[in-house]
């Protein structure tokens, strides 16, 4: 499966997402089509999700937590940004991936586009500047 997101995008992610309880789990029924419904409709309306993977999961379909979270990942369209331990976080972005992917390349451009001018440098007259304000306090 292709990485969409770059690392900074993932990493945004992850951190942002570390504390948040899983609000998905996996159980001993595996990856039903119930589970992968419920997951979809997570997905649409938050875009992040934290899964939980129970132990009947991966005891009844019969694959680690690595394969179980690549393949959730591939029937929900959705991007695995990190496995730890027994979680994993899903995003799928709510407009779609090529809308979001096509943002994400605008906001680059425009980025690279910005470009930092040089600042000028002001010389001081710092003699003739008392003398100025010297006048004016006589």
């Amino acid at each position: 499966m292709e990485k969409r997101l770059s690392g900074k995008v993932r990493r945004a992610i992850r951190a942002r997402y570390y504390d948040v309880p899983p609000r998905a789990w996996i159980g001993k029924r595996g990856l039903e089509e119930g589970v992968i419904d419920e997951l979809n409709t997570q997905l649409e309306r938050d875009g992040v999700l934290k899964v939980e993977i129970r132990k009947g999961a991966l005891i009844s379909t019969g694959l680690d937590r690595k394969d179980l979270a690549e393949k959730v990942a591939e029937m929900t369209d959705s991007e695995l940004i990190e496995i730890r331990g027994k979680r994993f976080i899903l995003f799928r972005p709510r407009e779609g991936w090529e809308k979001y992917l096509r943002r994400l390349r605008r906001k680059e451009l425009s980025k690279e586009k910005r470009e930092e001018k040089p600042v000028k440098k002001v010389r001081l007259d710092i003699a003739g500047f008392r003398r100025k304000f010297k006048k004016g306090r006589d």
